[in-house]
């Protein structure tokens, strides 16, 4: 129970196809979103970064200007100054932290804040500037732009030029942040991945469907090769013009040929459909070899009578089934069925034990006659008699170039076709070759002797005992079976 849970769990969670094109397609689209909105995201970030460099530094440098002019003539503008920078504190310019002007006194020497506003509203004017404080403005006013912790500081000396001399008034400092750019930055990528997340999964639903249709076609031939090793030859519809399709085709063109095959196994014996598969339809000329082969013939008892008493429908159907069943055990028994002749039949056995295995293959025939009897009475009227050869028999295309056929003739082929003939309803006549290639399992009443048509002598034969067919019971009343 166990393991077929664990079997059904393998079997959900297995890549199929549809899952793998599914997967691939949806992580390059989620990477390319990924890639996007990254990227979309950082030209944002620069585009706000440069806007606050220039718009902070357009302020600083207007500022610096009224700085300058106000730091030259003493405090008497210092409040004019200061209405103005705290006019732009309240304008709310985000990020904006403080703006502050140092003014030197060279009489004292030192520097306090001519003007001083941040955006907590603090006022330090005129409060005194620690040397360490002034080596720092110093540093950064040497670089004008300087980043340190997420904020920039804008420095620069304030210098009032006169035509005589340049005077060095002080420095002036403007200091601003990147955090409501980062703010900005992280609700726009919160939006984005939303709006992201929901483009893969509408894209998801797409792909899936999509693929299913992709795949619907491969699943359609996934089945239908399945049903081949049921014996189904349906073929597939051919949709499209693509790989897929060309794939239909060319297994619509298998199905089609396995369908001839099977049609031409009807007609043709295997041995026939071996060489046309080893040879090219150019190679195959009429010609023969010799082999050692076993031949056995079977012939219907009393089917002229009864074709004479039933009607054509019904004679077919009867004729087939007893042709049907003997084909069949022939076949189980490792023989190849080479031709029929009316209501005849000639098999060919080969390879190791190929006497035996033709006896058994028509005890099995006689035995099933009878069952056949027993389930239909009208069986009793036809019966079967069966002689079987074995020995040295030329095989080969016996024909024209036009219409040939690949069989078996000689010598021991018309003696078993003879046996065949002699053989009353339910026999099974063999020779003296034939008893030789026999396991003792087998057994046998003989020898006995029997005119054979083109024979100048009696050859010794034998008939095979199975459970109707009793020891020592003469074969024919002519006197010349004892």
């Amino acid at each position: 129970m166990e393991q077929r849970q664990s079997n059904k769990w393998l079997k959900t969670l297995r890549l199929t196809l549809q899952r793998k094109y599914t997967l691939t397609f949806s992580l390059i689209f989620l990477g390319v979103i990924i890639y996007l909105i990254s990227s979309l995201l950082s030209e944002e970030e620069r585009d706000f970064v440069d806007y606050a460099n220039e718009n902070f530094k357009t302020i600083f440098l207007t500022i610096n200007a009224m700085g300058e002019e106000a730091m030259s003539v003493g405090s008497r503008d210092r409040l004019a100054l200061k209405t103005v920078i705290k006019s732009i504190f309240e304008s709310e310019i985000k990020g904006l932290e403080k703006i502050f002007f140092v003014r030197y006194n060279p009489q004292k020497d030192e520097y306090r804040y001519f003007v001083y506003y941040d955006k907590a509203g603090q006022d330090f004017t005129d409060s005194l500037v620690s040397a360490a404080e002034i080596s720092t403005i110093e540093e950064r006013a040497a670089k004008f732009q300087v980043i340190e912790n997420g904020r920039v500081y804008l420095t620069q000396k304030v210098v009032y030029k006169t035509p005589i001399k340049d005077v060095f008034l002080g420095y002036s400092q403007l200091v601003f942040s990147y955090d409501h750019i980062s703010k900005v930055i992280a609700k726009r990528r919160q939006d984005h991945l939303t709006l992201g997340m929901l483009c893969f999964l509408l894209s998801l639903v797409i792909i899936s469907i999509v693929t299913a249709l992709l795949i619907r076609r491969i699943k359609l031939l996934n089945e239908a090769t399945r049903e081949v090793s049921q014996g189904k030859l349906d073929t597939v519809p051919v949709k499209g013009s693509d790989e897929i399709a060309e794939l239909t085709h060319s297994y619509n063109e298998m199905i089609l040929g396995l369908r001839e095959r099977l049609l031409m196994s009807r007609y043709v014996s295997q041995s026939t459909i071996g060489l046309i598969r080893q040879k090219r339809m150019e190679d195959i000329d009429l010609g023969g070899s010799r082999e050692h082969l076993c031949i056995f013939f079977s012939d219907i008892r009393g089917f002229t009578k009864f074709s004479e008493q039933h009607d054509a429908q019904k004679v077919v159907i009867y004729l087939n089934h007893l042709l049907n069943m003997q084909v069949q055990l022939i076949r189980e028994h490792g023989g190849d069925i080479d031709k029929f002749v009316g209501d005849e039949v000639m098999a060919i056995f080969t390879g190791e034990e190929k006497e035996a295995r033709a006896i058994e293959a028509a005890i099995a025939v006689q035995r099933r006659m009878s069952q056949l009897v027993s389930e239909d009475t009208l069986f009793s009227e036809l019966r079967v008699g069966i002689g079987i050869n074995t020995g040295e028999v030329v095989v080969g295309n016996i024909g024209s170039r036009d219409r040939m056929d690949y069989t078996a003739i000689g010598d021991v082929v018309n003696t078993a076709a003879r046996l065949c003939s002699a053989a009353e309803a339910g026999e099974i006549i063999v020779t003296e070759d034939v008893k030789t290639k026999l396991p003792k399992s087998i057994a046998l009443d003989g020898p006995f002797n029997l005119p054979l048509k083109n024979k100048s002598s009696n050859i010794n034969l034998y008939k095979v005992i199975y459970d109707q067919v009793k020891r020592n019971v003469p074969l024919h009343q002519d006197g010349v079976v004892a």
